[in-house]
């Protein structure tokens, strides 16, 4: 209604031809509402399309990780073990004085408390 009031007070549209000029305006203005919304749709289709595309392909990527994450814990596993049974096999030794002042040094530079150390460590230090 009011558009209607707005159209009555603007000269010269009360014509014919003033009326063919709204109806092509109203015409074009909802054929490209049309073409919009159809745009917007076809990028959401495309998008989806692509969301699809790059899933399918880290779908692939993802089950070749645990793949190669199966086969690389199986090594470590296997290195792992090796040298445990490889310090296993040594004979029990005392460390060398040498060592054990190595050892001391260590501790002191990580921070550890003196009433922590082990008792070599407090005598020497």
């Amino acid at each position: 209604m009011i558009v209607l009031a707005l159209i009555r007070r603007i000269p010269g549209m009360l014509s014919p031809k003033g009326w063919i000029a709204v109806v092509l305006l109203a015409g074009f203005l909802l054929f490209g509402a049309y073409c919009a919304h159809r745009a917007a749709q076809g990028e959401r289709d495309h998008q989806t399309a692509m969301k699809a595309k790059t899933e399918a392909k880290a779908s692939s990527a993802r089950e070749t990780a645990a793949g190669e994450r199966a086969t690389d814990t199986t090594i470590i596993n296997a290195r792992e073990k090796e040298l445990s049974d490889a310090v296993n096999s040594l004979p029990d030794a005392v460390p060398s004085a040498r060592r054990v002042r190595l050892a001391c040094e260590r501790l002191r530079h990580q921070g550890a408390a003196e009433r922590l150390l082990p008792e070599p460590c407090r005598s020497g230090g």
